[in-house]
């Protein structure tokens, strides 16, 4: 039977020492030390010189740019399609040519406006536009019971 002086000396079993392990001391790098510099004048200046800085904060700090950035973008449209959803809002319509200055603006009928919004590219993607008018899908008739 073992006693206990014949075990091996274990992080488990302590015996009056540290049984953290000491850091190795390295060289510092060339990073680092760009990114120490880089630090310094941010504490020393207030700023920060982005020449000295290391890549990786650089493109941390783009990436919170993009999406801070895209925010409006996409909240915007977001609030105008709801608007347009609810019936709030309606699509504007193209009410006449302007033919020149000497001859001024000629006004379309009501023929010639839905077939400039028939020939439109949004009529060709998605199809004719409930809220044109403020209609909504429940009160307009569909055109394939016609």
């Amino acid at each position: 039977m073992k006693t206990p002086n014949d075990f091996k000396p274990s992080s488990f079993h302590k015996k009056g020492r540290d049984t953290r392990p000491e850091p190795q001391r390295t060289p510092m790098s060339r990073e680092q030390a760009t990114n120490r510099t880089f630090l310094k004048g941010i504490v020393e200046t207030g700023r920060p010189n982005w020449k000295a800085a290391p890549q990786e904060i650089k493109t941390r700090y783009r990436g919170i740019h993009f999406i801070l950035f895209s925010i409006p973008v996409l909240l915007i449209p977001g609030y105008e399609l709801y608007r347009r959803i609810s019936g709030r809002s309606t699509k504007k319509v193209q009410q006449g040519e302007y033919l020149g200055s000497d001859k001024g603006i000629r006004k379309f009928s009501e023929e010639e406006k839905w077939e400039v919004e028939r020939n439109g590219i949004m009529y060709k993607i998605f199809g004719r536009d409930f809220f044109l008018d403020g209609f909504t899908s429940r009160s307009i008739e569909d055109e394939r019971k016609k």
